[in-house]
């Protein structure tokens, strides 16, 4: 398949060079500033309006304290003696490792702390939701999207029909757009707005991985059979005594952490380039999500829709203070002819549009919260629990 000479050009804007510089320049040029009273869950705010995390964000400090931690311990301890002795491998791994570590960070950065696609609530209820709901059961109600039924769950938390593909996350406490599932690592959702962000993070602490134990053993190799050499000892004993004698052991201690990163994130590299690959989401792939009758989004798969999740840019935060969604969106020339609230929501019969992975999905329909009454398309269904993210 032949790659558009536009695509490429995105893929350098979106994708290269804001993976070196865009995180760090969202903590303090990011133009946008997050509306707190657009965010009714467990999200918090940080850096004046600047960042967006999850619940647990703490979480992600301990991520980013493990990735500093051992590049720099790597780098102080073993990547000088590699150096010393085998000056171009050495500074090619020192080079490469700190390459990889602006990366990630920098993914990281992007990832943990940017909105994963928060529909905001509503202050009340739809008008044509059920009065006489029965305990423990759930409002569905049935639109036509690109010709296809779908049947929208009502969420009771957030006040809102949710679009197809999106969940309300328990951890942070809000309804999330194409919602993947809810990252331990990064302490945040993973949806429409960051999951390219989180993929690339992913890659690259792969990457950083795999380079800073080879240079390890590298060093640890090395290192004991030189001292094995000028002691006369076995390779065995070498290790031992530098082991002991040395601050070597920190260098292990990094190679095993490594090893360790590889064994967790390798397998979850591989499923999600197979998820990308199939346009599914972690939720729809645990859960065995099928569309019977079709689906509502465009049928986009392998190369292309890889392509468009790392190389589409993000579309615009619906908890940004500057979010209106009553202009409507200025590429597609549409406008809304609905008002919104204070929350950001759009009034009865307002022009919206759902983006999944830059790709516009729904079209000229009412805002979802908002959607008109037509008993006939209502069903009542038992709460089905949502899997764990």
């Amino acid at each position: 398949m032949a790659v558009e000479r536009k695509q490429i050009f995105r893929f350098l804007r979106a994708v290269i060079l804001p993976i070196f510089f865009g995180g760090f320049m969202a903590l303090v040029f990011e133009p946008e500033r997050y509306d707190a009273e657009r965010v009714k869950g467990k999200n918090r705010i940080f850096f004046c309006g600047r960042t967006l995390a999850g619940a647990d964000w703490w979480r992600n400090l301990y991520t980013l304290l493990l990735i500093i931690s051992v590049s720099v311990l790597y780098a102080v301890f073993g990547g000088g003696w590699t150096t010393g002795n085998n000056p171009g491998l050495g500074i090619f791994l020192l080079v490469v490792t700190k390459v990889l570590v602006t990366m990630t960070i920098s993914a990281w950065i992007l990832a943990a702390l940017s909105d994963p696609g928060i529909i905001p609530r509503s202050n009340t209820p739809p008008e044509d939701l059920p009065q006489d709901l029965p305990p423990g059961h759930v409002a569905l109600k049935e639109v036509v999207i690109n010709s296809v039924t779908v049947g929208l769950i009502y969420c009771g938390t957030c006040q809102i029909w949710r679009p197809p593909r999106s969940s309300h996350c328990r951890i942070c406490d809000n309804c999330v757009e194409v919602f993947d599932h809810h990252c331990t690592w990064l302490g945040n959702c993973i949806g429409s707005r960051n999951y390219g962000w989180f993929y690339l993070f992913v890659l690259y602490t792969d990457l950083l991985a795999a380079f800073t134990l080879w240079g390890s053993i590298l060093f640890l190799v090395g290192f004991s059979n030189e001292t094995a050499a000028e002691r006369g000892v076995s390779g065995v004993e070498g290790l031992n005594i530098i082991l002991s004698e040395t601050p070597a052991s920190v260098v292990l201690v990094c190679a095993i952490i490594c090893f360790i990163a590889l064994l967790a994130f390798v397998p979850l590299l591989i499923l999600h380039t197979r998820l990308i690959y199939a346009n599914k989401t972690t939720k729809e792939h645990i859960t065995k999500k099928s569309w019977e009758n079709g689906k509502p989004y465009e049928e986009e798969e392998g190369c292309k829709h890889c392509g468009s999740v790392l190389c589409s840019e993000r579309k615009e935060s619906m908890v940004w203070k500057s979010y209106n969604p009553a202009a409507g969106d200025p590429e597609s020339g549409k406008e809304s002819d609905g008002v919104s609230d204070e929350n950001g929501l759009v009034n009865d019969q307002a022009v919206v549009e759902v983006v999944v992975h830059g790709k516009n999905i729904v079209e000229e329909i009412p805002e979802l919260a908002r959607l008109p009454s037509n008993p006939q398309t209502l069903k009542v269904e038992p709460v089905r629990d949502q899997p764990p993210g």
